[in-house]
């Protein structure tokens, strides 16, 4: 059942016992507070559902532009370039890739529109993708969607009206007005990335006014909503979902969803006061709020609501478009909670395993494990794909060698006479004539990543079946 129809079902379905028990002896207070908890329980697990991605954005905002805690440090629509792959220090809880140069800009389009400049991608594989703050993405400028050619696009707000400028490509409206930028810039070799880094400082973002009038001076604003601190509130994960709604109504079309919310304090414009809600509905949203994290978590470990190969679970294909299908649970739990956000299926094909070939949790303290792939296995894609691995927080693991990925990239790759590849998963380093096909793994829980950019079309219809992750005695 979808998650915006919940609600009503419920209600639907306690009308017929009510009505029968209307000459029954009226409740008491505490039978009153039973069920004011349980329908705030209920009404708060499927608020967890519909806005993870915003309190997560807003986090992940807060934590790169006004209170920078890693990497990322930079004003709003302003692009920061990151200069080296990402690694094991990369603390964003979100799946990111080291086979790829990401750039970042958090836009906010309450005041004007922006001007996004694009240089001709010189062959290079590279993707700029628009999310909006639910995580679905609305929009690619790029190597498969424009051809990778040069021009100046105009990003503007849901409710700008207006007529764009000689000398723009196009114009692009987001559906919230604030988001983010995220530029992927492939490159050839790790160790020469000069030329990537070229193709990143060709990218240009300004206001459209300074655009206009040709001022090149850098932005400075750094003020964004503050996720609500551990502590400051008794409901701090509906404090921060409540600041992101109003910063970023949700559509209309979600109307009856935001109407059933609001009956327990959580909403667009709803504040951080919850000292107004009765004792028994603050208990059941407490509860909501630990278990619709729990329950996200296992929704995205059993790998949704998707195809499942090999013990592989392949990227949904409505990744990136969720809401257009009301599909909240995939946008928070698969898109959003083990990411940030993800790729339409014809820009990247991904499959992610948590579990090998018999169907057990992979763990590198418990055993080694081989990916082998035959080779007609070997992944078709026209940009490049790779297998990565992360921790049970959907993080890059450290180890001796720094590797993170093993794919197409990595020219030192031994491959079988037949064309096949091997790759060895395990934490201690394996025999010396096996250490290029070495991809580390931690003491502990793990899960893998295989990417296909630009894929062929049996990754793109999911016709594809991957190698079992197969435990070695």
């Amino acid at each position: 059942m979808k998650p915006f129809r919940l609600a009503s079902a419920l209600l639907l379905a306690a009308a017929a016992p009510l009505a029968a028990q209307q000459s029954a002896t009226a409740p008491t207070p505490a039978q009153q507070a039973d069920w004011r908890e349980t329908w705030a329980y209920n009404l708060g697990m499927q608020a967890v559902v519909y806005g993870y991605p915003v309190v997560k954005n807003i986090i992940v905002r807060y934590g790169m532009i006004e209170k920078p805690v890693g990497q990322a440090n930079m004003p709003i629509s302003t692009w920061f370039h990151s200069r080296r792959a990402q690694d094991h220090t990369d603390k964003l809880h979100s799946s990111v890739t080291s086979d790829l140069l990401y750039s970042a800009a958090w836009y906010d389009l309450h005041k004007e529109p922006l001007v996004l400049s694009v240089p001709d991608d010189g062959g290079a594989y590279y993707s700029i993708q628009f999310m909006e703050m639910y995580s679905d993405i609305f929009a690619y400028i790029g190597t498969r969607e424009t051809g990778g050619k040069a021009g100046s696009w105009l990003l503007v707000g849901p409710d700008w009206k207006g007529e764009a400028p000689a000398g723009i490509s196009g114009v692009i409206r987001s559906p919230t007005p604030t988001g983010m930028l995220l530029l992927r810039v492939g490159f050839a070799d790790r160790a020469q990335l000069k030329a990537t880094h070229a193709l990143q400082d060709a990218n240009a973002l300004a206001p459209l006014s300074k655009w206009l009038s040709g001022d090149k001076s850098p932005e400075t604003g750094r003020d964004v909503i503050n996720p609500a601190a551990p502590g400051s509130s008794v409901l701090p994960f509906f404090a921060s979902l409540n600041r992101g709604l109003t910063e970023n109504p949700p559509p209309a079309a979600h109307a009856a969803l935001m109407a059933q919310f609001a009956t327990v304090g959580i909403g667009p414009g709803m504040g951080d006061d919850f000292s107004t809600l009765d004792p028994a509905t603050l208990k059941g949203l407490q509860r909501a709020m630990v278990d619709g994290l729990g329950f996200l978590r296992q929704v995205s470990v059993a790998g949704g609501n998707t195809k499942i190969v090999n013990h592989w679970a392949y990227g949904q294909p409505n990744w990136g478009r969720t809401a257009q299908t009301n599909d909240f649970l995939t946008r928070s739990a698969n898109q959003s909670f083990s990411g940030m956000q993800e790729h339409w299926v014809d820009e990247v094909t991904k499959l992610r395993a948590h579990h090998d070939g018999d169907g057990a949790l992979l763990d590198g303290s418990a055993a080694r494990y081989t990916v082998h792939f035959t080779r007609e296995q070997i992944p078709q894609a026209k940009a490049f794909w790779s297998v990565t691995v992360y921790n049970s927080e959907y993080d890059l693991v450290e180890n001796p060698l720094g590797r993170f990925s093993l794919g197409s990239v990595d020219k030192a790759l031994k491959y079988d006479r037949d064309g096949g590849l091997t790759f060895y998963l395990q934490a201690d380093a394996p025999a010396k004539k096996l250490m290029a096909n070495w991809l580390p793994v931690p003491r502990g829980p793990f899960n893998l990543f295989l990417r296909a950019y630009l894929p062929g079309q049996s990754l793109i219809e999911q016709s594809y079946a991957p190698p079992i992750v197969k435990r070695v005695p």
